[in-house]
């Protein structure tokens, strides 16, 4: 498989980078592609090595989140290709795309660390051509929660993990149950389209005091932090109630919105309780559910979940 991607790796004009000059001190072999014509010409070569291929969207600035995605995927395929690429429609600010995080050093180590074959690192005239007019909308999932109070984000991760998706031609692609919703959209994309992509989610993590990792947090400082845990906190709360018999949601979310409201800092946006399987939001807790909540800590936007099976 190396010698393949290294042939192609050395055939294609546009291609990046191959071998250990990426990082200083590498011995790791991967390959940098930045043209999507270099990616569709890689699939010349999935049918001399019949490998089964993994994608692992992200955005950059990587934390033990997207590790986990990276290490599940090399469970379960045989090659993980990895986008960095920060996709400036699905952020509702220039604002916001602008701030970021970015740390393209570091997410090219951790990349190596986890064994990823190949990055795929387009720019945004690559991804978005002058003439790109599309758009794919999801009905009903992409207009509520996330996509209410962030004016099309959620139809610019649809549109772009469908061109990810066409670009790549995983088998399997891998997403964090932190961004429930969006997992939700991705899962029901690939439904409503007969895609041949096995969606696998992955269990979110987080750090020693309960906080979901989110390459946001880098943007928090120090009494942000201790904040932002409360959220997590406030989760807990509300399914202990439910554990104890508490079914009735409005009750369930106001024990969220209650410790909330006593925090510093925090401004809590929404917290709502869906089923699993439709999303739909619902009166009384009678099957699988998951809790969803968005608040800012100042003026930085987190969500959380837990999901309860």
């Amino acid at each position: 498989m190396k010698g393949a991607l290294a042939q192609l790796g050395e055939r294609l004009p546009c291609t990046q980078e191959v071998g250990s000059s990426i990082l200083p001190g590498s011995t790791k072999f991967f390959l940098i592609l930045k043209v999507i014509n270099n990616i569709k010409e890689m699939f010349y070569e999935r049918a001399l090595i019949t490998k089964k291929v993994a994608l692992v969207p992200t955005m950059g600035s990587l934390h033990k989140g997207h590790e986990a995605l990276l290490k599940r995927s090399k469970e379960i395929s045989d090659i993980t290709i990895a986008s960095l690429f920060i996709n400036p429609k699905q952020f509702d600010s220039h604002k916001d795309y602008a701030r970021y995080p970015t740390s393209i050093d570091s997410d090219l180590s951790i990349f190596e660390q986890n064994k990823v074959e190949i990055v795929f690192m387009p720019g945004k005239d690559e991804m978005y051509k002058n003439n790109f007019n599309s758009v794919i909308k999801i009905k009903d999932l992409n207009n509520e929660l996330e996509g209410s109070y962030r004016k099309g984000h959620m139809d610019g991760v649809s549109t772009v993990v469908m061109k990810l998706f066409n670009i790549t031609k995983p088998n399997i692609a891998l997403f964090g149950e932190k961004d429930f919703q969006q997992l939700k959209v991705i899962e029901k994309m690939v439904y409503d389209f007969s895609m041949d992509i096995k969606i696998e989610p992955v269990e979110t993590v987080r750090d020693s005091h309960g906080l979901a990792l989110s390459s946001r947090n880098f943007l928090l400082n120090k009494s942000q932090r201790i904040s932002a845990q409360s959220i997590s906190k406030s989760l807990k709360l509300a399914i202990v109630a439910f554990k104890k018999g508490q079914v009735v949601t409005n009750e369930v979310c106001k024990i969220v919105i209650d410790y909330l409201d006593k925090v510093e800092e925090v401004k809590l946006e929404y917290v709502t309780i869906r089923t699993l399987d439709t999303f739909k939001e619902i009166k009384s807790i009678k099957g699988p559910f998951v809790l969803l909540i968005a608040a800012y800590i100042g003026d930085i936007r987190l969500i959380d979940n837990y999901v309860f099976r």
